[in-house]
């Protein structure tokens, strides 16, 4: 028998990499055209434009391709998914949420707090709710929790903020790939934010979580093919590599200076890097939408080495973009500083044209233009730029590379394909998380055995339909900030799960105290920004979930203390997390 099983997983192993070979070269073959096009001497418009769109329909694709009606896979993809897959899958969906911070550098912290936030995130993910949602067996964080707090309040407390954080996720992803879609092939947001919208139910919907994985997989791999080829084709040059300990030191000093001087990133006091990272890395750590990776996983020893591989490719992925803005502002300042305004290389005013760039504090469109803007602000005729004289958005240096270098169309085009793939996966993502939060953790675990398969997947799916419209409506209005939507859910997660899961390993913990947990936890988020009267930014937010998280504990952690009573029900469900097989939910139906 176990010779049989294990022939038997050999050839479930087999199979599986023949498909993602297969599935690699279709997109190395299709982008490998696009290049051949931009060698031939197409036109450059068209040869930016194939990738992303194509990217777009071959995700859309995978994902319908794996429709199923199984429960197991719908809400777990057959716990099959191989543990470096299931890391590859992470990395791509903690990436789209870092999208809207790379992109927006600018504010009242740099952005090493978030940076390690997130990394930290990933690290807990791997270490700790990843393998304890695997070992249950559970289909999510507010299934397990619902478990052991059996009653109505807690339980709907718990599904209503894990879909609303599911939710605003959701919507932070679909603003990603729109922004990322119209920003570089010049869309309409209408259509930008309909043809996202498509393509997110054709990935979240037929398949739920095996259409969510394996979309999440090939947009990992795109996202590191569209930043790594173009910093391989500047190696081959002799460019340097900006990176600290693994590049060139001196030019990523350099780099920073440079950035530093267009004030888009400013260092923050370490007190508040420290509570940035803290509060986003316990966000992050409890999100329904994050932690669907864990659960796809075969058991809990490979939920811990999806872990590892999905710290080591969001590293990776961090180090590329980070050689990506800093090269881009390397080649800017080498290209604009010392010359005068009517002798800037065509790429410059085309920049500047689209917004993206500013000459002399004007947004110019050639030679004669910057001229009349620097005469305005005082700088002698034929005198050379100074730093001060020019000023970049973030924007341009995670997406310009390729035009400053001059490396061509094709990888302008695969660089915006990385990006908007990101943003899709994590919508995809997020869409299920909300989605399995009110068709299954709601409509199942309360109504037990009532509860249809196909009622559970048809209120799954609906609920899927109507957040991509409100993501459709709001995308195309252009209404919401990315950022700011990640650091609201991730804020919520910390405030309203960390409790839950502190106190979920108290044995006299009960459902009343679970309540008060949550309440206290969502109480002092708002309290906290409701004192500082200006608009949150992410890191009051970030600092705002870890008081919620921790006001909390402490509440939930004394009502237990003082008014609750050890059962035999909770001291079996912390014996079974700690120390046992972690057999404390009822086996589902379908799985």
């Amino acid at each position: 028998m176990r010779n049989s099983a294990a022939g038997e997983n050999f050839e479930d192993r087999a199979r599986l990499d023949g498909r993602i070979a297969l599935a690699i070269v279709t997109f190395a073959t299709a982008y490998g055209l696009v290049a051949l096009l931009d060698r031939v001497g197409a036109p450059e418009r068209l040869v930016a434009l194939v990738s992303p769109y194509f990217t777009v329909v071959a995700l859309a694709a995978l994902g319908f391709l794996l429709h199923s009606m199984r429960v197991s896979f719908y809400y777990a993809a057959g716990r099959a998914a191989p543990a470096a897959y299931a890391g590859f899958a992470e990395a791509a969906l903690v990436t789209g949420l870092a999208a809207p911070f790379a992109a927006r550098l600018t504010g009242a912290a740099s952005p090493l707090g978030v940076t390690l936030g997130l990394l930290l995130g990933v690290a807990l993910i791997g270490a700790a709710t990843g393998p304890l949602l695997r070992k249950t067996g559970a289909f999510s964080l507010s299934d397990l929790l619902a478990t052991r707090f059996p009653r109505l309040e807690p339980r709907l407390g718990m599904i209503g903020m894990a879909a609303i954080a599911s939710a605003i996720v959701a919507l932070a992803g679909y603003q990603t790939a729109v922004d990322a879609l119209v920003g570089f092939t010049g869309a309409g947001r209408p259509f930008a934010a309909f043809f996202i919208g498509a393509a997110i139910l054709l990935i979240a919907g037929p398949g739920g979580v095996g259409g969510v994985l394996w979309s999440a997989c090939a947009a990992a791999g795109v996202l590191v093919a569209g930043f790594a080829l173009p910093q391989l084709a500047l190696m081959l040059e002799g460019f340097p590599t900006p990176l600290p300990l693994i590049g060139d030191q001196a030019a990523w000093s350099e780099a920073a200076r440079v950035i530093e001087n267009w004030r888009l990133a400013r260092p923050a006091p370490i007190a508040l890097e420290i509570t940035t990272a803290l509060g986003l890395a316990l966000g992050l750590a409890t999100l329904a939408p994050t932690l669907i990776p864990a659960v796809a996983t075969r058991n809990e020893a490979a939920a811990r080495r999806a872990g590892v591989a999905a710290l080591f490719w969001t590293l990776t992925a961090a180090a590329l973009v980070a050689a990506t803005v800093a090269s881009s502002a390397l080649i800017v300042s080498n290209l604009a500083v010392g010359q005068t305004p009517e002798r800037l290389p065509d790429s410059i005013y085309a920049a500047s044209s689209h917004d993206l760039m500013q000459i002399c504090g004007a947004k110019v469109d050639g030679p004669a233009q910057a001229r009349a803007a620097c005469l305005a602000r005082k700088l002698a005729p034929g005198a050379p730029l100074r730093p001060e004289d020019i000023s970049v958005r973030a924007e341009f240096l995670i997406g310009g590379l390729p035009q400053l270098a001059k490396l061509g169309a094709a990888l302008t085009g695969l660089l915006a394909s990385g990006v908007i793939a990101a943003g899709l996966a994590l919508a995809s993502a997020s869409l299920h998380a909300c989605a399995a939060a009110l068709g299954h953790d709601a409509l199942y675990r309360l109504r037990a055995e009532s509860a249809l398969t196909s009622r559970r997947l048809a209120i799954t799916r609906l609920v899927l339909v109507g957040v991509t419209a409100l993501g459709s409506a709001t995308s195309a209005a252009n209404a919401i900030d990315a950022r700011t939507l990640v650091a609201v859910a991730l804020a919520l997660s910390a405030a309203t799960f960390v409790p839950l899961v502190g106190l979920a390993l108290f044995a006299r913990a009960q459902s009343r105290d679970a309540m008060i947990g949550q309440l206290a936890g969502l109480a002092t988020l708002a309290a906290t920004l409701v004192v500082d009267a200006s608009p949150p930014d992410a890191e009051q937010l970030a600092w705002a979930g870890l008081c919620g998280a921790l006001a909390g504990l402490l509440a939930g952690g004394f009502s237990a203390q003082a008014f609750s009573q050890e059962t035999p029900e909770s001291r079996n469900f912390v014996e079974e997390i700690l120390g046992g097989q972690g057999n404390v939910l009822r086996e589902d139906k379908g799985v």
